[in-house]
C-alpha cells in the first residue's frame, strides 16, 4: 500500500503530459521483453539496465525509416520498477519523445507474480497536438500482468500474460482513412484507444552460461507479433536483435499500418555493488550472501526450492509417522517388560514368603531340637524322642535331628534303629564326623564280640 499510492500520484501527474505516442522502439521499456512489460519473481541482480537502440521500420526501403532512442530502468524498491526512455522518431517531423514508464508488483506465490503498471505517461516535442486531457489519459498504456516462472534442467522459461489499453490495445497502430472535400486528399485518424491482450515467453538457455546465457523471445503485443534474441558479450553486456510486426513481413517496403521493423541495439547493466560489510548478529560478523559474481542472492524462494522443500516436508512428515509407530513399539514393549517386572516381583515376594516360612519352620525345628536335648541329659527318652520327631515334622533334612534320634534308640538299647538314624544323618551330612566315628566304634566293638565268642 505504501507503494500505491505515490504509484497513483505519477499517473495521475503524468497524465497531464500524455500524448498518443506512436512511437516504436525495441527493448525500450522496463523488463526484459521487446514491446510487452515483465515481471519477476525475483529482485533484478543489476542496479540499472541502460541500452541504446534502432528499429527501421522498412517502410520503403531506399529510405527506411529509423527510429533511435536511449531508455534507462531500475527498482527503486524490491516490487517498484521504473524507466524513462528517450526516443526520437525517423520520419519527417522528426519528433522526440521522453516517456516514463512505471510498474509495481503487487504479490508472488510460488512460481507466480502479479504486477500492474502504466507506459508511455510521456511528452513529445516538435508537436502542436492540441489533443485534450480526456483524451490524454485515454492513450496511457494501463495493464495488469501475470509472470510465471520455471527452471528445468540448464534452462529457464518465463511467461507473460496480460491485459491493457493503449499500445497493448487491439486498435493501437491502426487507423481510418477519411476523404476530405478536396478531391484525392485524405486524412488518417487513429482509431480509439482499446484493450487487448499481451502474451510473451522468454527462454534463458545455457548457451553463453558463462556471460548469462542466450536468451530467445517470441511476443504477441497485442497488435503485432515479436521475436527476438539477446547475445552476451559478457555479464553485462548484451546485444539485442528484434523482428517486430512479423505477420506484416509480406508488406514488406509497402505503407501499411503496422508495418514490420528490424531492431538493433546494445544493452548495459550495471551490477549491484557487492557489499564489504558484515552483519553484527550476537558478537558473529556474518557477511552477507552473493552468489560467485558478486551478485547478491535472490530473496524471494523460487520454484526449484519451493519444491524440494515440499518434499522435504513430505520426507518429514513419513519420518514423523515412522516415528509414531516405533513409539507405539516401543510403548508395548514397555507394558510388556512393566508385566514381566510385575511377575518378577510377584516370584520374589513369593520366594521370600517361602524362604520366611522355611526359616519359621527352622526356627521351630530348632526348639524341639533343644528340648529334647534337655530331656535327654535328664534321662527322659521317651519324652526326648517325642521332640525329635516334631523337629523332623518341621524339617525334615535336619542330620542333628536324625543323630540326636540315632543316639537316644542307643539308650533305648536299639542299636539296630540307631544305626539307621546315625546313617541317614551322615548321609544328610556326609561331613558329619561324630557320626562317623559312632559307626566306626559301634563296629569295631562288633568285631571284638564275635572274636570272643570264637575264641
Amino acid at each position: 500500500m505504501k507503494i500505491i499510492k505515490p504509484l497513483l500520484i505519477v499517473i495521475l501527474v503524468g497524465a497531464g503530459l500524455a500524448l498518443n505516442a506512436q512511437t516504436s522502439l525495441n527493448f525500450s521499456r522496463p523488463g526484459s521483453m521487446m514491446h510487452i512489460p515483465t515481471s519477476s519473481l525475483y529482485s533484478e541482480p543489476y542496479l540499472l539496465r541502460i541500452g541504446v537502440a534502432g528499429q527501421s521500420t522498412m517502410q520503403i526501403f531506399d529510405t527506411a525509416l529509423w527510429n533511435k532512442g536511449a531508455f534507462l530502468e531500475t527498482d527503486i524498491t524490491r516490487d517498484f520498477r521504473l524507466g524513462v526512455s528517450a526516443i526520437q522518431s525517423g520520419s519527417d517531423n522528426n519528433q522526440a519523445e521522453l516517456a516514463l514508464h512505471i510498474q509495481n508488483r503487487l504479490l508472488t506465490y510460488g512460481e507466480t507474480a502479479v504486477g500492474i503498471g502504466v507506459n508511455d505517461i510521456s511528452f513529445t516535442t516538435g508537436s502542436s497536438d492540441s489533443t485534450n486531457l480526456q483524451e490524454r489519459v485515454q492513450n496511457l498504456s494501463y495493464y495488469m500482468l501475470l509472470t510465471r516462472e520455471n527452471n528445468f534442467s540448464n534452462y529457464s522459461l518465463k511467461t507473460y500474460l496480460g491485459v491493457g489499453s493503449g499500445r497493448y490495445g487491439s486498435n493501437y497502430g491502426k487507423y481510418d482513412l477519411d476523404t476530405l472535400t478536396s478531391p484525392g486528399d485524405t486524412l488518417r485518424v487513429a482509431k480509439d484507444n482499446s484493450i487487448g491482450f499481451f502474451l510473451g515467453v522468454l527462454l534463458n538457455t545455457n548457451i553463453m552460461a558463462d556471460r548469462g546465457g542466450l536468451d530467445f523471445i517470441m511476443e504477441f503485443d497485442g497488435s503485432g507479433l515479436n521475436t527476438g534474441v539477446k547475445i552476451p558479450l559478457t555479464q553485462e553486456y548484451k546485444i539485442t536483435l528484434g523482428l517486430s510486426n512479423v505477420q506484416n513481413l509480406p508488406y514488406l517496403g509497402e505503407d501499411h499500418e503496422n508495418p514490420p521493423g528490424f531492431g538493433l541495439g546494445v544493452d548495459y547493466y550495471l551490477p549491484r555493488v557487492k557489499s564489504s560489510a558484515t552483519k553484527q548478529r550476537g558478537g558473529i560478523k556474518i557477511a552477507g550472501v552473493v552468489t560467485e559474481d558478486g551478485v547478491p542472492m535472490r530473496t524471494v524462494i523460487d520454484s526449484s526450492w519451493h519444491k524440494a522443500q515440499e518434499q522435504q516436508l513430505l520426507i518429514l512428515r513419513d519420518s514423523l509417522r515412522m516415528t509414531a509407530i516405533e513409539i507405539e513399539h516401543l510403548n508395548r514393549m514397555v507394558e510388556q517388560l512393566e508385566q514381566r517386572n510385575q511377575v518378577l516381583e510377584d516370584s520374589v515376594a513369593s520366594l521370600q514368603l517361602a524362604r520366611h516360612v522355611s526359616d519359621a519352620q527352622i526356627n521351630q525345628a530348632l526348639k524341639h531340637l533343644s528340648r529334647s536335648l534337655r530331656l535327654f541329659y535328664n534321662e527322659e527318652y521317651e519324652d526326648a524322642l517325642i521332640e525329635i520327631n516334631e523337629a523332623l515334622e518341621y524339617n525334615p533334612n535336619l542330620a542333628l535331628a536324625y543323630a540326636r534320634r540315632g543316639s537316644i534308640y542307643y539308650k533305648l538299647n536299639q542299636i539296630d534303629r540307631a544305626t539307621i538314624n546315625w546313617n541317614i544323618a551322615l548321609q544328610i551330612d556326609p561331613g558329619y564326623d561324630e557320626v562317623r566315628n559312632i559307626l566306626r566304634a559301634l563296629n569295631e566293638n562288633r568285631l571284638r564280640s564275635a572274636v570272643s565268642i570264637k575264641e
